[in-house]
């Protein structure tokens, strides 16, 4: 995510004064050098995706992000397999941009509310994203089971860990939305 901001600008000379709007361009300019991951959840049909983005100045090596869906208000889980807790539809966890590598297992079971991967480098500006199926187990979801609201994953919470800094938390928000805020450019490994 690129943000902008507007600098009034004048030139001031003899018989001619001019005053503007000078948009700046730049990954970081509200923030100074802070490193800032985001994590959206996009529902869609059939697979659901996250996406992660360093909407930072630094680049992040060995950057390794845990979702926990077992706090969001629908009760989220993955729905991974045709056997289990999730309804209907169901999608294994599929890498699409990036170089995403689960840790702990090589598959995400059926039912499942966490999960671990880490991501060998994302420059400013970059996107990795994943996708799989989420489900809500609420009794009456808003929308059904087998699609999710972005009010049903607030709660749910994401840590972000660069290197050996220390794992930074954030939760969802109504708009499907986690800002992690990292240490100033952590060390590279």
């Amino acid at each position: 995510m690129t943000l902008e901001k507007k600098i009034f600008l004048c030139v001031l000379l003899p018989f001619i004064s001019s005053c503007t709007f000078v948009t700046v361009e730049g990954p970081d300019l509200l923030t100074g050098a802070d490193s800032i991951v985001e994590i959206e959840f996009v529902e869609s049909a059939p697979k659901d995706r996250f996406i992660i983005t360093n909407a930072g100045a630094c680049v992040l090596e060995e950057l390794m992000v845990e979702l926990d869906l077992s706090q969001s208000a629908g009760m989220l889980i993955f729905d991974t397999s045709a056997e289990g807790a999730g309804v209907e539809v169901f999608q294994p966890f599929e890498v699409e941009e990036g170089n995403i590598v689960q840790l702990a297992t090589d598959s995400v079971n059926d039912g499942d509310t966490e999960l671990a991967l880490r991501n060998t480098d994302l420059s400013p500006g970059d996107m990795a994203s994943f996708a799989i199926d989420v489900d809500d187990t609420l009794p009456k979801g808003e929308l059904g089971q087998i699609r999710v609201t972005d009010s049903e994953i607030s709660g749910a919470t994401v840590g972000v860990t660069v290197g050996d800094s220390e794992m930074k938390l954030a939760e969802f928000d109504n708009g499907s939305l986690a800002s992690v805020k990292l240490p100033v450019c952590p060390p590279a490994q």
